[in-house]
């Protein structure tokens, strides 16, 4: 392991700007308080283990190393890279903001006596000191772009370690971050002790804006090396010969509000034009269920939600044949929504928000469609695009003529379902190769005086 000047505590700027935020994070503890309570009413797992927010709640045995995968999709990737490291023997600390997060780690490794689930502490110096300080890890994983400033920074001062892994620092971050903040938020990338990211413009984004390059790797997209709920698939292989045996199968993944409208337009005109097309729509959040589905019921097709139409084990309950539109209103649940599916388009493209995930649906050999809106997945979309798997169309009116034209092109649709195939297989490792730079930290720590 490189020897690297060891991270010190924040001064001057930065250390002005963490007390104001303290001061605004004590005060607005009402109110996030308020908050939890109130989404509770959808998902009554906001209400739950509240001591946790406070550092109180369980901890690992110290020495553990403490992973930090705020809600699913982080939950998700980083999967593969903690098998890797129970596989080890190294206990695991892994902590949620959200009870998406908290629920997917509880399929993953619920029955794991070395994996110790918890809510994160609010960013509150003294409740994420007092988790810290009780939990004594040797090292601290913060899954992607999420930046806590009391997690950082009350980890420095207690000497811990910090690793940012599949790290994302995209463009349009660094610009707004500028533009609002003067850079002070990017300041927080240099307190950690190692930033594990995807590519090349990665790496040289994280150097530009003051990160020491001996602290920043390049290990690959920990996206790719995601494990398939095999349940999940066999539950949909058997649905998709009973509903629709013949008929191409269109998927909407992660939509968002401001883009439904034009989906919508997009949905009906492929169920008008072909027949024996069918459609299945999860949209990114929760709080988007019932109001997708009743706007696809006000389009006069027979609609069918997951969490009615099929029981908790994917068996077909009350299904119909002849129902041409599936909301999958469940959460946890994509790999059973991509094995329906012949195509996919992912959400939060026909608008603003960067795009979401494409990669889960590669792996699963499913072509994607989005809109012109990739900055939040630039490496993902330019490699996925060369290799033939992936496009984008500058507005709703040319995505729709593509998802039309592909339903009806069987030939076409196995072409770019083979070349997805292709693309995963050669981006697969990065979680063997971040552990590889996570393991020196572990052995050099062990016997650590706090």
């Amino acid at each position: 392991m490189d020897k690297l000047a060891k991270i010190v505590p924040p001064v001057a700027r930065l250390r002005r700007a963490y007390w104001i935020w303290q001061i605004l994070m004590h005060l607005l503890v009402p109110v996030a308080i308020l908050v939890l309570l109130f989404r509770s009413h959808r998902e009554p797992m906001y209400r739950q283990h509240l001591s946790h927010r406070f550092g109180l709640g369980p901890v690992a045995p110290p020495g553990a190393i403490f992973v930090f995968a705020a809600s699913l999709g982080e939950t998700l990737v980083v999967g593969p890279l903690i098998d890797g490291l129970l596989k080890r023997g190294h206990n695991i600390l892994l902590c949620h903001a959200t009870p998406a997060g908290l629920a997917a780690g509880q399929r993953l490794f619920g029955d794991n006596p070395k994996v110790i689930q918890r809510y994160v502490p609010l960013d509150l110096c003294w409740a994420v000191r007092l988790m810290l300080r009780r939990a004594r890890p040797e090292v601290g994983l913060v899954v992607e772009i999420e930046l806590w400033p009391a997690m950082l920074i009350e980890a420095a001062r207690l000497d811990i370690p910090m690793i940012q892994v599949n790290g994302n620092l995209v463009a349009k971050s660094v610009t707004r971050d500028q533009a609002y903040f003067g850079g002070l938020r990017l300041e927080l990338f240099k307190l950690f002790t190692l930033i594990l990211t995807r590519t090349w413009e990665f790496k040289n984004r994280y150097i530009e804006i003051g990160v020491d390059p001996r602290r920043v790797h390049i290990v690959g997209d920990l996206k790719f090396d995601q494990a398939h709920n095999a349940l999940q698939i066999d539950a949909a292989t058997r649905l998709r010969r009973f509903w629709c045996p013949d008929g191409p199968v269109l998927l909407i993944a992660s939509s968002v509000a401001a883009e439904e409208p034009e989906l919508l337009e997009m949905a009906d005109r492929l169920l008008r034009k072909n027949s024996k097309a069918r459609l299945v729509w999860a949209p990114r959040s929760p709080q988007r269920f019932d109001a997708v589905a009743k706007a696809l019921q006000k389009l006069d097709y027979d609609v069918q939600r997951r969490t009615k139409a099929l029981s908790k084990t994917l068996e077909n309950a009350s299904i119909k044949r002849s129902a041409r539109i599936l909301v999958a209103d469940s959460i946890g649940e994509m790999d059973f929504n991509y094995t329906l599916a012949d195509i996919v388009f992912v959400g939060g493209s026909l608008c603003d928000h960067g795009g979401h995930n494409i990669i889960e649906p590669l792996s699963h050999k499913r072509p994607v469609l989005m809109g012109p809106s990739t900055w939040g997945i630039p490496a993902s979309a330019d490699a996925a695009r060369e290799a033939g798997a992936f496009e984008s169309f500058p507005d709703a009116d040319t995505l729709s003529d593509r998802v039309c034209t592909l339903m009806g092109d069987t030939e076409a649709l196995a072409e770019m379902s083979r070349r997805a195939e292709g693309f995963i297989a050669s981006h697969s490792g990065a979680s063997e190769r971040s552990i590889s730079k996570i393991l020196p930290y572990l052995q050099n720590c062990r016997g650590r005086d706090r």
